[in-house]
């Protein structure tokens, strides 16, 4: 395996480490923002549909994040060295 694909390897499971910790948080705060608009919607308020729909534009986003949340190399089995991490072993 090169150092090229070891380097790629590396990168994609970072990205993939920070898809784990992003998709629930943004779609905690999305059901967060769409509580919000609902009820400014009930109190007949204007400024809770853009809440709603910026709520709706997140969680659409977020479950393309995650059907496309598999890392590619590590799939094809392209995985980083265990002396290349920075996890240490008891």
């Amino acid at each position: 395996m090169t150092k090229d694909s070891q380097i790629e390897a590396k990168k994609a499971e970072s990205w993939q480490a920070l898809k784990a910790f992003l998709i629930p948080v943004t779609l905690f705060l999305a059901c967060i923002a769409s509580a919000a608009g609902t009820f400014l919607v009930y109190n007949q308020e204007p400024l809770g549909w853009i809440f709603i729909v910026v709520a709706g534009v997140t969680i659409i986003l977020d479950f393309i994040g995650l059907i496309r949340f598999q890392n590619k190399l590590r799939a094809k089995g392209i995985m980083i060295n265990e002396e290349d991490s920075d996890v240490q072993r008891p």
